[in-house]
């Protein structure tokens, strides 16, 4: 296994952990696969992916259940990372999560405590200044941030005097590169350990098909899949590593092989150059937004149920949309060309509802959106 280091202690985790989002449910807890998760999480630490990434909100709390079950008995093995939800990032409510947590995890510390998404309406210093508490205590060792922008970073680290962000975390795989742009060189620079979840991208591994097949050739070079060649490019970049969600044995030992595949620089090279893509701009009335069926979460679909926030996202898209006519886009959104010219619109929303919502409200739908598009 290929290691890396985070944090300002320079602790040595895997350069290839476990993502758990959807571990024991989504949203709400789902105990039907628990055994399997279990042995899923016992043949990857195993196999020396001993750094696992879970959330609060994974499950309602269940994913962190079992993750503590998994560790229980090989607790100073593993490197347990969690995240804490926007809407508990007041001082009072950041330190309950944290305790409920460790309460979950069956731990009495966590070793890298994040941000799961900023909250416009509390201040990050508030939260910063808990999470800081937190490390004094004893409860958690690392501080981390999730799905944050450049900006967002910069304003958590000036809050912190002598304590270090020692992690962010963002997407980034073959197919959404756009952190390159200053995200990931900006924590190369600082030593900031980037943390790639959803490296496959989904099991679409770059994007589409075309792609793919474009890959598959180098692949064959390495005696490898174009999944371990995705991973592999990916951690061959200074201070990233990734987290790949598995839930069969087979993907599993998949996955940490790649740690063992070097590639040249020609073949990084090229690998580069034919995942490299630009941003499109659309109109936003030429998108349709359809149900996030993957998550099973519930979706708006006018920009009145946007405003009116129903359902209660935190953020709200009012929230974020204040961000964005700061010209903050956290995230990318992502869309599929639609093959039905009768329907009125070019493209399927496939991710990023929320976000597209904000962008609507912030330039009051007049503003093309930038976009990635997914091949069919």
């Amino acid at each position: 296994m290929r290691y890396k280091t985070i944090g300002s202690d320079n602790t040595v985790t895997p350069a290839i952990g476990i993502g758990c989002m959807g571990l024991g449910g989504y949203f709400t807890p789902d105990t039907s696969a628990d055994q399997d998760i279990l042995k899923m999480l016992h043949l990857a630490f195993d196999q020396g992916m001993t750094f696992v990434d879970t959330a609060e909100v994974y499950g309602g709390g269940h994913c962190e259940e079992l993750v503590g079950q998994a560790i229980k008995d090989r607790r100073h093995e593993i490197y347990v990372a969690t995240k804490v939800s926007p809407e508990n990032l007041s001082s009072t409510d950041l330190l309950a999560a944290a305790e409920a947590s460790l309460k979950r995890l069956q731990t009495d510390y966590i070793d890298l405590y994040q941000v799961h998404w900023p909250n416009p309406k509390i201040p990050i210093e508030e939260s910063v200044d808990t999470l800081v508490s937190l490390v004094k205590t004893g409860k958690i060792r690392h501080i981390g941030l999730s799905n944050s922008s450049l900006k967002e970073l910069q304003k958590a680290q000036n809050c912190i005097a002598k304590e270090t962000i020692a992690a962010v975390q963002v997407e980034y795989n073959l197919f959404d590169r756009s952190i390159e742009a200053d995200l990931l060189p900006y924590c190369q620079d600082k030593n900031i350990t980037l943390i790639a979840y959803s490296p496959l991208d989904q099991g679409h591994i770059c994007g589409g098909s075309h792609c793919y097949e474009l890959l598959e050739p180098i692949a064959k070079r390495y005696n490898c899949s174009v999944a371990q060649l995705a991973l592999a490019w990916l951690i061959r970049q200074t201070g990233v590593m990734v987290i790949p969600k598995a839930v069969k044995p087979a993907h599993v030992i998949a996955n940490a092989g790649a740690s063992d595949i070097t590639l040249s620089n020609e073949d990084a090279e090229e690998i580069g150059q034919i995942t490299a893509r630009n941003l499109v701009e659309i109109p936003v009335d030429r998108i349709r937004v359809v149900d996030d069926t993957s998550a099973q979460r519930q979706v708006y679909r006018t920009i009145k149920e946007a405003r009116a926030n129903v359902y209660g996202f935190s953020p709200s898209p009012v929230e974020l949309a204040e961000d964005m006519r700061a010209g903050k886009l956290l995230k990318t959104v992502r869309v599929q060309r639609m093959n039905d010219p009768t329907c009125g619109y070019d493209y399927d929303l496939i991710e990023g509802r929320i976000r597209y919502w904000a962008w609507v409200i912030a330039h009051g739908g007049t503003k093309k959106i930038p976009v990635l598009i997914r091949e069919s």
